[in-house]
């Protein structure tokens, strides 16, 4: 008889029995690119997905469980024993560079993302106003405004019918990034020095690199902090306002902390977003593109389903052994959310948009008491961006699907490269 032990079934990423007294399986193994390079991840974390509806994959030497079909997604994001709070994160996974290990002492401050409980829900509440849908209306006129600047530019720097420019770049990172600047009341040289820190932190594979970067952007909010006379009023003296007196309702700390979440989650994501939904425009034919609003609108939507800039998004704990269809994820260990593989039906590959589906049923911003607070914000953006940019260059087409680059790796992910004519 050649049975084959149960070390050797783990090591080939078979299922197990993990657990006689429940039945629970024991997930497989399979692999994930969890280092940054230029290359489009989508493929291979839809591959991995496949193997399982819940897997493991290797993770700085040791695993990572990762949820992966739509159902157990769901039921993982709202789980309450699937807790996020900072002061669950394994030591071993905070490694500098990689932004865990960036995360502060909780006793420094708290961000968003990372709590659960009262914690969370007052830095939601105290976050609540700045992105109140009023307070949303006025930006979105800011937004439309820099839009339109933008394309002033853009149009400027193309001569000629047959110019090539590359629209990342050129124009759609510049977006949220001058705009999450102008919310936050930040001077307008700080700019390109976000544009660099960040490009390091989030997709460079010099991990000591993304680990002065991370102070870098520390000291540079710190300071803006600590001194405030060249900041604009805007969210940091909004928030530093409340931090003053005996009453005070933050600390410096958060005031730090917070800012520097809204720079990577405002910024970053949302320029990925806005350049996948032109890509999906200008690869197409012009009478297959969106014009009214609400074909806009469902554009966006589609563009969030088939590409998540987080295709990982946060990390969940369990606070004790817990069961998703059938598979077993023991107390504490690290557990992420397959949301590319959650989007898509299971007959669907990685080129999927699909213009009247409109997004129906992604996951892109959550669910339940974290589901992404600035996600109206965003879909705003992309909307005047993509509507802003159709209606200047309604011609524009891409010069060469084949010379579009990415950049990514299993949490993230972007273009960096959409060359496209305008004429």
């Amino acid at each position: 008889m050649n049975a084959r032990t149960t070390t050797e079934k783990q090591a080939s990423g078979c299922p197990v029995d993990h657990s006689g007294a429940t039945g629970a399986i024991e997930p497989p193994i399979t692999d994930m690119p969890v280092d940054p390079g230029p290359f489009d991840v989508m493929p291979a974390l839809l591959v991995a997905a496949k193997v399982a509806p819940v897997i493991r994959i290797p993770y700085l030497d040791k695993q990572a469980w990762v949820v992966c079909e739509e159902k157990l997604v769901r039921e993982a994001l709202t789980h309450p024993q699937l807790a996020k709070d900072i002061t669950l994160v394994p030591e071993w996974m905070r490694k500098p560079g990689l932004m865990l290990g960036s995360q502060p002492d909780p006793e420094y401050a708290r961000t968003m993302i990372m709590s659960d409980g009262e914690h969370h829900a007052r830095i939601r509440r105290l976050h609540s106003g700045v992105l109140s849908p009023r307070n949303t209306e006025k930006w979105g006129e800011r937004v439309g405004e820099k839009v339109d600047g933008f394309l002033d530019i853009l149009e400027a720097s193309a001569t000629g019918d047959a110019a090539e420019v590359n629209v990342v770049t050129d124009y759609t990172h510049h977006i949220p990034l001058a705009f999450i600047s102008e919310m936050l009341g930040l001077p307008s040289e700080a700019r390109k020095q976000l544009r660099d820190i960040t490009d390091v932190i989030l997709y460079s594979s010099d991990y000591p690199a993304r680990t002065a970067s991370v102070r870098a952007l520390y000291e540079a909010v710190e300071g803006w902090v600590h001194n405030p006379e060249p900041l604009e009023e805007g969210v940091i003296t909004g928030l530093l306002a409340a931090s003053d007196g005996p009453d005070a309702k933050v600390t410096e700390g958060e005031v730090v902390v917070w800012a520097l979440a809204m720079i990577i989650t405002g910024y970053e994501t949302t320029g990925s977003l806005i350049s996948a939904s032109i890509y999906e425009a200008i690869r197409r034919p012009v009478e297959e593109r969106p014009k009214t609003d609400d074909e806009i609108n469902a554009w966006v939507e589609e563009t969030l389903r088939v590409h998540p800039p987080f295709p990982h998004p946060t990390w969940r704990f369990p606070l004790e052994d817990v069961e998703l269809g059938g598979y077993l994820i023991p107390k504490g260990e690290p557990v992420q959310v397959n949301l590319a593989a959650a989007n898509r039906d299971e007959d669907e590959g990685a080129d999927c948009f699909d213009p009247a589906r409109g997004g129906q049923g992604h996951l892109t911003f959550g669910l339940g008491m974290h589901y992404c607070i600035g996600a109206s914000l965003a879909r705003l953006e992309a909307q005047i961006a993509l509507r802003g940019f159709l209606r200047r260059f309604p011609n524009a087409r891409l010069t060469d699907e084949g010379s579009v680059q990415w950049e990514s790796e299993w949490m993230i992910r972007r273009m960096a490269v959409l060359p496209a004519t305008l004429g």
